[in-house]
């Protein structure tokens, strides 16, 4: 893993068109202040289920009284509404969080306006360390995530990966119980690596133990840590319960993004199955068993497991009466309006469907979220949906909830219910692009540009070790004084130690990865123009072996790399590497290496560089490309040049692109073609082949790391 930054005031990665690499001017090195900001936000993830270990905190947090400060919130009223909710009763201390569940979601909101009306950093550091130790964990980390990630003000800092922070929700049960063997057990022969002990537990995915269905085949996909932080950080950018124009979150076509972002998933997903010998996603009826059961393997802090769902597992039963009675009738009202043109309403007015930017009505009706333009007769779907079909147990009371997979968005990719649930969803998404007319000719082509040809390294994917610090699954005893060694990490305030010696525990996972290739470009242009350039990537065959034709394959093709480009005229040779395409992010530093890099420049040690690898909204570069086989597997790549349409924002335009990966700017995508173009509209093969595009046989092959190893 490479050694890494912090603070990096510049925007990242985007989720859907792209980003381009962030011009120098636009960077800023971080000072002292913005350092000693970082550093408290590590530090008050730390053990979140602790708090008679954080005495300094504590203190902070015993001399603040929000009641006495609302004149340093700029929404007083949102402020009072969260300490009239505290004064009747939160969720407890261990209880399980989830912010699917509609009570926990009220407090958490009201929790988040506290941190987000916060005028300065004084009054929303004060507020968040009194939060500490006056909420439930779980809506605590919640609430201070988004808030982080939607502040202009904290644009560059970083929050520890959610996997390092919550352990419980990433890795198996017998994980979690190894690292609290080592601690429990002082240690005993472990040895010391620059004075503190290091531990490293090997972990595996669900089928190492359990063996329920063939799904478990890419359970080393479904389950990746990476994956699953991504999604989780989606959320967290785009809550289905934030809107307006106080957060600008429509400036972002979210609804469209919604859709898209969740149909590129699906088809990624596809592809991994194509590679481990499954078909197509499974569909499902509310009214018959699912075939498809999921075991987690996994268990909450408090000590309950997460709940399991049986292969062949009971929907339709009575208790569930009214409720799939309800999902039936919100896809009823969602497709009727699609066929129909038209979204109704409350005062009976007409919301044109019929368009092309149509789809970003369509997106947040599907999302539910507060930018639709009528969510008292279009409901969360997605969410009845996720409890039904999860296999959660019935709560009898909002303080004792036991939440399956697919009520926290941090594990919902875990379980193939939510590959089979989606697909059902984005299936309107593509109902709605099928009353669309097909590109024409003349939309398709670039008049003058011709791609003569591409080449494209060899494809070559691994599995390798990859290894997250889960220190904080284990508690700590109070720390002594009189029994601190002196390590430069207790000093700075790093509490992980047993009996006055610092300690790190790893989980180490193979993790599918792949060399990084070169593609090299040979275009002819007639004259000087601006292009964007795409590159897709989707299966050559079905699963029955079976060429798959033009328009049938439009759905499974994925978005590798995006970039604008100027061309010359005549003839335009250029090279683009794996490591540049822009919507594809780095692992995730540890912690651990973090905090001693925070430490480091706080204190002068060394000057700290910035870098743009630790974007949260990018998908995992290591899984860039799917298994494939060992004799190599086919598939297709797609590039397309298209000409430059300006976006409704200029790329990169103020300050405001920098908010961590430029939520809520309107500044973040690099054209303003529609999502997934041109594979978002049924194809008309008579027209189709055009120039300016250009289809790549190409194979991917699946090695051991010793085999990698003995080429380089």
């Amino acid at each position: 893993m490479k050694g890494i930054t912090v603070v990096a005031l510049v925007g990242l990665a985007a989720l859907a068109a792209g980003y381009v690499v962030v011009p120098e001017e636009k960077v800023t090195k971080a000072d002292k202040d913005f350092l000693g900001k970082q550093k408290q936000l590590l530090e008050v993830f730390q053990y979140v289920h602790q708090h008679e270990v954080h005495s300094e905190l504590w203190e902070v947090s015993k001399k603040y009284d929000i009641e006495k400060n609302y004149d340093h919130y700029s929404n007083v009223e949102a402020v009072k509404e969260f300490v009239a909710l505290y004064k009747h009763g939160l969720l407890p201390f261990d209880e399980i969080f989830s912010v699917l569940n509609e009570h926990h979601r009220e407090q958490a909101v009201a929790l988040f306006h506290v941190f987000y009306y916060a005028k300065d950093w004084d009054t929303f550091y004060k507020s968040m360390v009194w939060a500490r130790f006056h909420v439930n964990e779980g809506m605590f980390v919640y609430a201070v995530t988004v808030a982080v990630l939607h502040r202009k003000d904290m644009a560059g800092l970083e929050l520890p990966p959610p996997y390092e922070i919550y352990p419980y929700y990433f890795f198996n049960t017998e994980v979690i119980q190894k690292a609290a063997q080592y601690k429990m057990q002082g240690f005993a022969g472990v040895e010391k690596i620059n004075d503190w002990y290091t531990v490293v537990i090997p972990t595996n995915y669900t089928g190492w133990y359990v063996h329920t269905n063939v799904d478990q085949k890419v359970s080393y996909f479904t389950e990746d840590i990476g994956l699953n932080t991504y999604y989780y950080y989606f959320h967290a950018d785009y809550p289905f319960w934030m809107g307006g124009k106080e957060y600008g979150l429509y400036k972002d076509r979210r609804g469209e993004l919604y859709l898209y972002k969740h149909q590129q998933l699906l088809a990624r997903y596809y592809l991994e199955r194509l590679s481990n010998d499954l078909g197509t996603i499974p569909e499902f009826s509310l009214y018959k068993p699912i075939a498809t059961g999921y075991y987690p393997n996994m268990h909450y802090y408090n000590g309950v497991s997460f709940p399991s769902r049986d292969n062949y597992y009971e929907v339709y039963t009575p208790e569930h009466y009214h409720e799939i009675e309800e999902v039936i009738e919100y896809e009823h009202r969602i497709r009727e309006a699609i066929d129909l043109g038209y979204i109704v309403l409350p005062d009976g007015r007409h919301v044109d469907l019929t368009k092309p930017e149509s789809v970003e009505y369509l997106g947040n009706l599907i999302q539910a979220n507060p930018d639709s333009v009528n969510t008292r007769f279009y409901k969360y779907v997605g969410y009845f949906a996720r409890i039904l079909l999860g296999g959660s147990v019935e709560h009898f009371e909002n303080a004792k909830v036991l939440p399956g997979v697919l009520e926290h968005y941090e594990t919902s990719l875990r379980d193939p219910m939510f590959y089979q649930l989606y697909k059902r969803l984005i299936q309107w998404y593509y109902e709605f692009k099928d009353h669309l007319p097909s590109y024409t000719k003349e939309e398709l082509a670039f008049d003058g540009v011709k791609v003569d040809e591409i080449q494209v390294d060899k494809l070559v994917t691994f599995f390798d070790h990859f290894d997250a610090d889960i220190t904080n699954v284990v508690d700590i005893e109070v720390f002594d004084e009189t029994t601190m060694k002196g390590s430069k990490l207790q000093k700075s305030g790093k509490l992980a130690h047993h009996n006055g010696t610092d300690f790190v525990i790893q989980a180490r996972q193979w993790r599918l990865n792949h060399m990084p290739f070169s593609v090299k470009y040979f275009v002819h242009a007639d004259k000087p123009v601006k292009g964007v350039v795409r590159m897709y990537l989707g299966p050559k065959y079905d699963q029955y072996g079976h060429v798959y034709g033009v328009g049938e394959n439009r759905e499974n093709f994925v978005l590798l790399d995006t970039f604008e480009h100027e061309f010359t005229e005549g003839n335009n040779a250029f090279t683009r590497e794996s490591t540049q395409f822009p919507m594809y992010v780095q692992d995730r530093t540890s912690y651990f290496e973090l905090y001693q890099w925070v430490m480091d420049a706080y204190n002068g040690e060394r000057e700290f560089p910035l870098d743009m690898t630790e974007a949260h909204c990018g998908f995992p570069a290591r899984l860039m490309l799917p298994k494939g086989k060992k004799g190599g597997m086919p598939f297709q790549l797609y590039f397309i040049v298209s000409p430059y349409h300006a976006p409704a924002v200029p790329h990169h335009q103020g300050y405001d692109y920098t908010l961590n990966c430029g939520v809520g700017s309107g500044a973040r995508y690099l054209d303003s073609l529609p999502f997934g173009y041109p594979f978002d509209r049924p194809i008309d093969e008579k027209v189709w082949f055009t120039p300016n595009m250009y289809y790549l046989d190409t194979m991917i092959y699946h090695k051991k790391e010793a085999e990698i190893n003995a080429v380089n």
